[in-house]
């Protein structure tokens, strides 16, 4: 799999309901917030990934990993805002946050 000659929406495909560990590893590098979102909800990822992600700068990535099955390690996310966009359960293929009629403004 070339991760750069692929669609966004492939790559969610892929990122969604891949088994295979090492696709879901190149795209957990990916650019796309909604791509490591999208495998930090994968409960085909292994321990590792889900521990990589819990610790994405992102915060949407970061809760969805922490939030596997397969997280060992624990991240603090009481000195957050949880705001709705960060703990939203759309699937990432569908997502618009730009759009969301649902985004709170703080």
């Amino acid at each position: 799999m070339y991760a750069k000659q692929i669609s966004l929406n492939e790559k969610l495909d892929i990122a969604k309901t891949s088994e295979n560990l090492d696709e879901l590893k190149v795209l957990a590098d990916s650019e796309s917030m909604l791509v490591r979102r999208a495998i930090a909800r994968n409960i085909n990822i292994d321990e590792n990934i889900a521990n990589l992600l819990t610790f994405d700068p992102v915060l949407n990535v970061s809760y969805m990993a922490s939030n596997n099955p397969k997280c060992t390690q624990k991240r603090d996310f009481s000195n957050y805002s949880l705001v709705g966009c960060v703990v939203c359960d759309k699937d990432e293929r569908e997502l618009n946050c730009v759009e969301c009629q649902n985004k709170k403004i703080y």
